[in-house]
């Protein structure tokens, strides 16, 4: 079951309010600092885990400690995820059922393996939730190869212009500090080499 979840991050997103395009980066780091709340930079297992709570009760509008699919009906749980979360296919999310997503979200995205998500690793969770992820050996992580796949076909969804470039705007959704460490020739846009490189150097992946 849980790899059957993580054929594709896509499907595995925060639930929040679906966006039409990328958050940028404020709202990236907004988003991040919201989750740590002891603002020692990263968020923790725990962290999650209450932030995810807090997100079922929210959307449980019936208070009926289930949610069903017209109380996800304006978030980005896609049909065929709740399907495959609704682990006893009565129609119905548990608490149990929404945490084990929840999860299984937070195993995917910490690619270092600390039990702790970084603002980079948060970021590229947001990135690859749009852009799509393949978990090609089925753990419920995103190994190095698949990263570099993942961002590969990032990289050709966020050039808007098909240049071969991105330009700081296209990128927008990226920290300056990460745009600036991928930029490895500073002239001011990234190769898709330099977009893949910068974050396995940032993730110590290289």
């Amino acid at each position: 079951m849980k790899a059957r979840l993580l054929t594709a991050l896509g499907t595995l997103l925060l639930l929040v309010p679906a966006a039409r395009a990328l958050p940028g980066a404020a709202a990236i780091k907004g988003a991040f600092d919201a989750l740590d709340s002891d603002h020692n930079g990263v968020v923790s297992l725990k962290e999650w885990e209450d932030a995810s709570f807090a997100l079922f009760r929210t959307a449980d509008r019936n208070n009926d400690n289930a949610l069903d699919p017209s109380e996800l009906g304006d978030t980005t749980v896609a049909q065929d995820t709740f399907q495959l979360a609704d682990e006893d296919h009565n129609g119905r999310l548990s608490v149990a059922e929404f945490m084990r997503l929840r999860r299984a979200v937070f195993t995917a995205a910490d690619i270092n393996r600390d039990d702790n998500l970084t603002l980079v690793e948060f970021e590229l969770l947001t990135l690859l939730a749009q852009t799509g992820w393949t978990d090609r050996n089925n753990n419920g992580r995103i190994e190095p190869s698949e990263l570099r796949a993942a961002l590969a076909q990032a990289f050709d969804q966020l050039d808007a212009n098909h240049d071969g470039f991105l330009s700081r705007g296209e990128a927008s959704y990226m920290a300056s500090d990460q745009f600036k460490h991928s930029d490895e020739d500073q002239d001011g846009r990234l190769t898709q080499n330099e977009f893949v490189r910068g974050y396995l150097s940032t993730l110590g992946a290289l």
